[in-house]
């Protein structure tokens, strides 16, 4: 699946965009990871494992990819929200599924106004490392009381 936007003759690979905001946007994640990291040195391996194997090819492919392939509006983020929020769930469990839904159309979002896919990639990776440290425990417990 992440390779079929390299087979796909007709989709123009994401630009890389140099602009003196997209520099900064991606400083400032970086430094926020970075600080993060120092402060926690034993996410260093999450925070890797996490770039690589969700944050990178989880927008690679249903941003940067599908998204912009079924449309460019709301209904466009939707539809990739709600499939990846599935694969999530297929993959993992339906509360993971559930508790994806809302950050996959930020991200969304975040792709059609920006078109960014560094500061996506580096926005979801800041955005688990921040839900592993500081809000997986609340949520079991929360997710516990109610069952």
């Amino acid at each position: 699946m992440l390779f079929l936007p390299l087979l796909d003759s007709t989709w123009p690979l994401p630009r890389l965009l140099h602009t003196r905001s997209h520099y900064l946007a991606w400083a400032g994640l970086l430094l926020a990871i970075a600080g993060l990291l120092a402060w926690r040195p034993s996410l260093h391996a999450l925070a890797l494992a996490t770039l690589l194997t969700a944050a990178l090819p989880e927008e690679w492919y249903f941003r940067a990819y599908f998204m912009t392939r079924i449309g460019t509006g709301w209904r466009a983020n939707v539809m990739a929200s709600l499939l990846f929020s599935l694969l999530h769930g297929l993959t993992r469990d339906w509360t993971t599924a559930l508790l994806v839904f809302a950050p996959s159309l930020f991200y969304g979002w975040l792709y059609q106004r920006t078109r960014d896919l560094p500061l996506l990639v580096l926005t979801h990776t800041l955005s688990n490392l921040v839900f592993v440290q500081f809000l997986t425990q609340p949520m079991a417990t929360w997710l516990g009381n109610l069952m």
